[in-house]
Parts: structure tokens; sequence; C-alpha cells
């Protein structure tokens, strides 16, 4: 597994484009390699008057019109105190909002403590909403699972099993179905916020599979850009095995799940077997899921009417069932000699 604990003001700034931040820098003393560690931000708000208690320095510190405006209208030496105060906690980075230009007393406290100033000429909102977005997929922890990831009625289902079991194929025969690929081979997996867990393929795999006796295929050069995905949340993982008989639940319902990155997804063992559409039940897979989804779980509604059935037959033997009602046991019947 690899987990980015920290991202560096610098690598923000990389990647702000993509995201639509529309950062630039506003000051020249350094303090790039500053680190944040954390996806949400904070506005400084009574830190600014000397309140610096609650303020965490490895969070983005974000100053929009309000707060500029409590600097510019405040005398100079009481403002100058609380921001020397805030600005010594040490804070990774300060950005401006809605374009507006940094009072001077603000960039003098910044440099005093080499902390750098960024503006922006988006509302607060806007870029807070943004920012946050970057920031989880910056920090989130990441890893690479060998499997094929594919959409299946809107369902990401994750093929894993053994090298050579057929994976690549079974998800080539669901994308003939009209599914979509996401990845094969080399699945990108990354967790985002509360507990999902998403996948995709990386930038060498893209869009590409790789079929023994075939070597290397296009997907969207040969089916077009309806057959794949860029990335797709994973919701099931499917294992393709080769178990024994026994081995695997047959009713469906004792939950399996196959844990990715700490986090718990619900898991399907299909057994392979000679002559088996191994994409067919994989379909199957994804349609209970969706069922599911709408509160239908057939195997568990299986279980309960067994269950209710077992509860009436039990209570009709303890209580005595009148004759002549089905099920009940047999009657012993009177016979009459004949002569």
């Amino acid at each position: 597994m690899r987990r980015e604990l920290s991202v560096d003001v610098a690598k923000l700034l990389a990647a702000n484009e993509s995201a639509g931040l529309g950062l630039s820098v506003l000051s020249d003393w350094g303090g790039l390699e500053r680190t944040l560690t954390r996806p949400r931000i904070q506005k400084p708000g009574l830190a600014l008057s000397g309140f610096v208690k609650h303020v965490y320095a490895d969070r983005l510190q974000v100053l929009g019109l309000t707060e500029i405006d409590f600097l510019l209208s405040s005398p100079p030496e009481e403002v100058d105190a609380g921001l020397q105060a805030y600005a010594a906690k040490g804070v990774c980075a300060m950005v401006i909002t809605r374009g507006l230009e940094p009072p001077p007393m603000l960039l003098d406290a910044a440099r005093r403590y080499g902390t750098p100033v960024l503006g922006t000429s988006l509302m607060s909102s806007t870029f807070i909403s943004r920012v946050t977005r970057l920031l989880e997929d910056l920090l989130s922890p990441t890893a690479n699972i060998h499997g094929v990831l594919v959409d299946v009625l809107g369902v990401g289902l994750l093929l894993i099993g053994r090298s050579g079991v057929g994976k690549s194929e079974a998800a080539l025969d669901l994308v003939l179905k009209g599914h979509r690929l996401v990845a094969d081979d080399v699945v990108e997996v990354t967790v985002r916020p509360p507990d999902t867990v998403w996948g995709a393929a990386t930038d060498l795999h893209q869009h590409h599979m790789e079929i023994r006796g075939m070597g290397i295929l296009n997907i969207t050069h040969l089916f077009g850009v309806a057959a794949v995905r860029d990335n797709k949340k994973i919701e099931v993982v499917v294992e393709l095995s080769d178990v024994e008989e026994g081995d695997y639940d047959r009713l469906g319902t004792e939950p399996q799940v196959w844990p990715i990155l700490s986090v718990d997804v619900p898991l399907v063992r299909i057994p392979l077997r000679p002559g088996r559409n191994i994409a067919s039940l994989i379909e199957v897979v994804a349609r209970n899921q969706l069922l599911k989804y709408r509160g239908h779980d057939s195997a568990r509604e299986f279980q309960e009417k067994v269950n209710a059935r077992i509860k009436e037959s039990l209570g009709a033997l303890s209580s005595g069932t009148p004759e002549g009602v089905p099920g009940t046991p047999s009657q012993s019947i009177p016979v009459t000699e004949v002569e």
C-alpha cells in the first residue's frame, strides 16, 4: 500500500490547473516546501485578532472578503499583533480569494515567518469546495491490485483470481455485451471519504487489455469510447477460483467481504467449471447487487421463508393440529373387517 502522508504547496500548485483552482503565487520568499496533511481547510476568523489556540498549521488557510475587510478596517497596531501571532503558528500557506489584494501588514507577517501567500479569483465557497476535493485525492491511500475492473449496468465489479484464470476473457465478453472496461491487469485503487473505494487504470494501461494468444488490444479503437471509462467505484469484488465442492456458500446467506485499504467490499466467489458462462454469471452478480440497493436480498428473503415454515411446522406439532389439515402427522384409520 502507498499512502501520501503529506502534500507540499508546490505539488498543490502543480495540480491546481486540472482542478480549476486558478492559483498564483503572490509572495516571493519561497516556502513552497511546506506541507499539508489534512484535506480540510481553515478560515482564520478570530485568529486574526490573536486568538490562535485552534489554528492548525497543516491546513490550508483561506482568507476571503470578511478577513481582508477586517484587516483593512481595524487599527493597524491591533491588527499587527494578531497577525504576528497568527503567522507565528507556522501555517503552511495562505490563500486570498476573490482576486483581492493582500494588505501590506499581512504580507509583512507572512514574509517574517516564511509563509507563502497564494491568490485566486474564485469565490471562497467555490475555491473551498474544489480544493477540498483535490486534497482528498492527493492525500488518499492508494494501492495497485492485480485484477480487472469493469462497469456492468452501472455497478463497479473488480474481478480477481490467479493469473491466467480468465479474468480478461470474461471482461472482454462483458464488453461484447455492451458493458464497459475500466482497467485490465493493474487496477489503481484509492479510498475516498467517507469509505468508498475507487479504481482506475494506470496511465500506461488505460483503455488497453491483454488477451493471451492475441496480445494487447485497444478497446477504444475496437469498440468505441462507449466501451471504456476512466474510473469507477468498486462495489463488488468477484473472485474467479478453482474451489472444490463445499468450499463456497451455496445459498449466499453468509455475507463475505474482501478488504481493500481497510475498507470491506462485498465479495462473491464464482467457482470455475468447464462450460460455464462466466460473463453471464458476472452480469447476474451486478443485477443482484442492484436489487440489494433497492432492499431486496434474495438469499435472505428465502432464508426467512424457510425459517417461518419451520417455525409453523414446529408450532403445529407442539400444539396438535386438527385432523384433515395438510401437512399434519397421519391419523390412524379404523379398519372394518369384511366377512
